[in-house]
């Protein structure tokens, strides 16, 4: 662990109750986000500092959104305003933000962040924000340039009436939020995995907190601004230098590789080795890290590998337990849904009360499965007094 690494997870453990899992995640971040385009490998395209981070934890009792607006005042004395994303930006507002912000090499960092990842699955769920996941799965690594397209102005005198803004391939992102497993659970849907959304990001899980703290005692500026200050001359150092493995660590990368790859293919879920893909990229990301923050040779050394190859492990065993638990969820899900529409075939009309108590389920999960019929066209509702009725329209 570098100088700067070992100081950022001191100064927040000392004032958050948040799981040391979180603030080393946390802090490998802020580092990642202020070096991104500065330092890069090619394994075998540029790879750069960028991650995107998923912090997950069942409900309890510490901090997860604390220390990551602390984190956020670091990166606010390095970054440019321009590169904080909007939230809730629309698919052409975010092409209009992204485009005016690279630079003249075609080279540009962003960084999203959410205080709860729901938020952001059900943002991109919108129809005006439907790009927006597009480019946060794009932009994960550099690649070909990107094109949104957004209405023009009367005075932009554009032919066609539209303006195409291009995202370089040069262009990346940062991202962050956190979550709890219980809500991550419910927003999910089985798409995210196979659609490769959730591959790309590195979920970091703990189910208890490192320490207690009744008061916690806010982080002074001083802290940060002397953390922003080291970090910006370690930034100021690179103007896209490249970064090669040592031998040795090149020989102990390849080991931790083949076994990921073992893991991978040992699930029965026939997606899960899709989810768990980018786990080899993400200690090739997090060791770049350690070793531009480490200074001096621009190569990553064996010892770079060491913190990164925990995480990762880590995640994938998290990931396995989600995905354990999503898929039996599914499961139960698609059996009462099957039931539902079994009972309503049947009775052609029945009150909704009636309906829960043979279905034994609670009356948000009901709502759940009559909304899905209701979409199909196969349900209608009827009132009648104070009692509402279910109306079966399938055949």
């Amino acid at each position: 662990m570098s100088d700067w690494m070992r100081d950022f997870e001191s100064i927040f453990c000392r004032h958050f109750d948040t799981p040391d899992e979180f603030i080393i995640g946390i802090g490998y971040m802020v580092a990642g986000s202020s070096l991104a385009n500065r330092v890069f490998m090619r394994s075998p395209d540029e790879l750069t500092t960028n991650l995107y981070l998923l912090l997950c934890s069942p409900p309890g009792w510490y901090h997860k959104s604390s220390p990551l607006r602390a984190a956020t005042r670091i990166l606010r004395r390095i970054l440019s305003p321009e590169e904080f994303i909007p939230s809730y930006a629309s698919s052409e507002a975010l092409g209009k933000i992204i485009s005016d912000s690279v630079d003249g090499n075609g080279r540009g960092h962003g960084i999203i962040i959410y205080d709860e990842f729901r938020s952001f699955l059900a943002h991109i769920r919108k129809e005006y924000a439907a790009n927006v996941g597009s480019l946060v799965v794009e932009r994960f690594e550099r690649g070909p340039d990107l094109q949104f397209v957004r209405k023009s102005r009367a005075k932009d005198d554009e032919p066609d009436g539209v303006i195409r803004d291009v995202i370089p391939g040069g262009y990346v992102l940062s991202f962050v939020a956190s979550t709890t497993t219980p809500w991550l659970l419910e927003s999910m849907k089985g798409s995210d995995i196979t659609g490769g959304m959730l591959s790309r990001f590195l979920l970091i899980e703990a189910h208890e907190k490192t320490r207690s703290r009744a008061l916690p005692i806010p982080v002074e500026e001083k802290f940060l601004g002397h953390l922003a200050e080291r970090l910006q001359e370690v930034r100021k150092s690179y103007e896209g230098t490249e970064f090669q493995f040592s031998p040795t660590a090149a020989s102990a990368f390849e080991m931790l590789y083949h076994d990921i790859e073992k893991t991978a293919m040992r699930h029965e879920y026939p997606e899960y080795p899709s989810l768990i893909s980018r786990a080899p990229t993400y200690v090739k990301k997090m060791a770049l890290i350690n070793a531009a923050l480490r200074g001096g040779r621009s190569e990553i050394l064996e010892e770079d590998l060491e913190e990164p190859a925990g995480i990762v492990v880590e995640s994938i065993r998290s990931c396995e337990r989600v995905v354990d638990e999503f898929v039996s969820w599914e499961g139960t899900y698609s059996k009462s849904l099957f039931k539902a529409k079994r009972i309503l075939a049947s009775r052609r009309r029945i009150a909704k009360r009636d309906l829960l108590r043979m279905m034994h389920m609670r009356v948000r999960d009901l709502d759940e499965i009559l909304e899905s019929l209701s979409q199909q066209g196969l349900v209608l509702y009827e009132k009648e007094g104070r009692q509402e009725f279910i109306l079966w329209r399938g055949v």
